[in-house]
């Protein structure tokens, strides 16, 4: 139905006006309940009676934990709290692609789209086991009827015998109760478990982090449309800060190439700098957000990169970094004793954990390179 859909609809037209006036350029972060009013607003101008009477705008705690629940997701352990918000999550994408001026946030959440749906395939390719039901008991033995008493036969005799009395109607046989050959059904729990058993959780864990299931997932996915106007400056100025040139594909996990990308928490542009990030490395948020000049977010990546791998000496673990965070990566490291991704991967969010063999598989498809091997 159309009207299903109008809510979605009005999501994205609201955020297209959402921006406060006079906000510094990559300071603000969405203000929900300024979209929760307009949005109801637009709704009760415009919409039909009908639809007026059905549905309301979200509130602004309704918005507000959706986005903070998809980013706690990513940021979270369970793969199953993923694969859980992959019908919404796909549901806003759909939203916010639908008005040309949330096409920043679109591509934000496209690039993360496919944490979702691996979350999702892996349930379907590795699932829980089904909880057995309980032995049925064992059936009562069934009550066979009643012979009927012997009469002796009556002595040879020459005297006549006597008329018999007509014998009485036999007693109807009572009805035996029917014999329970099928037991009734046992209940099942209309749940899975909260989470899945360790082996089934190790398991999945290892399939979301194989290079090998990510470039099969990718291996048919075109290259960004963007992509082609910026490769030969974005490698350029890779080398230049001394990273490997092919690394540049990092950006298709990051906005999908868009250098207006923009989360919801405030990152911004082709390689999603926050603002204090940017101004680390030299980025202006003012007048203009420097963050949105392609040439000028890559080369602050690549300085970043080449710190990160300098400091956890692998590249695999300077991506890691690079999505979840210095300290993160530092205090798995110390706890454990590790010394490569491998060594750490159970410690790290969701998203870092696939993120990490994402990137190795975009780079190894768009390039055939190895990230590996690469030191």
């Amino acid at each position: 139905m159309k009207s299903a859909r109008l809510i979605p609809l009005l999501l994205a037209s609201v955020f297209a006006t959402s921006r406060p006036a006079f906000s510094e350029p990559g300071e603000w972060e969405i203000d929900f309940g300024q979209i929760s009013e307009a949005g109801q607003e637009i709704l009760d101008r415009f919409a039909p009676e009908s639809i007026r009477d059905t549905y309301r705008f979200y509130t602004a705690d309704e918005l507000s934990s959706t986005f903070s629940s998809m980013q706690d997701a990513l940021g979270g352990g369970r793969l199953d709290t993923l694969a859980g918000m992959q019908p919404r999550a796909r549901e806003i994408l759909e939203s916010l692609r639908a008005n040309p001026d949330t096409q920043g946030y679109a591509a934000w959440l496209e690039a993360r789209m496919d944490y979702f749906e691996m979350a999702a395939e892996v349930e379907r390719a590795i699932p829980s086991p089904v909880p057995s039901a309980p032995p049925a008991p064992a059936l009562p033995p069934h009550p066979a009827s009643p012979k009927p008493p012997l009469v002796p036969h009556p002595a040879e005799s020459t005297e006549p015998a006597p008329p018999r009395k007509p014998a009485p109607p036999a007693a109807a046989p009572a009805l035996l109760p029917p014999h329970p050959s099928d037991p009734p059904p046992v209940a099942r729990p209309a749940h899975p478990p909260a989470s899945p058993p360790p082996t089934v959780e190790k398991a999945r864990n290892r399939y979301v982090e194989s290079q090998q299931v990510w470039e099969r997932k990718l291996a048919n996915r075109p290259p960004p449309a963007r992509a082609a106007a910026l490769l030969q400056e974005l490698k350029r100025i890779f080398r230049e800060e001394g990273v490997p040139p092919s690394f540049v594909w990092q950006a298709e996990a990051e906005s999908s190439f868009n250098p207006a990308a923009r989360s919801p928490a405030g990152a911004v542009g082709l390689f999603q700098f926050m603002p204090a990030t940017a101004r680390q490395f030299g980025l202006r948020l003012t007048p203009d957000d420097e963050r949105l000049d392609a040439l000028k977010n890559a080369r602050a990546a690549a300085k970043y990169l080449k710190i990160l791998h300098d400091r956890f000496g692998n590249w695999p673990l300077a991506f890691a970094a690079y999505n979840c965070g210095q300290g993160r990566v530092a205090g798995a490291l110390r706890t454990t004793g590790g010394r490569s991704f491998d060594d750490i991967h159970d410690r790290l969010p969701a998203e870092t954990r696939m993120y990490v063999p994402k990137v190795a598989a975009l780079i190894r498809i768009r390039e055939n390179v190895d990230l590996n091997a690469i030191h």
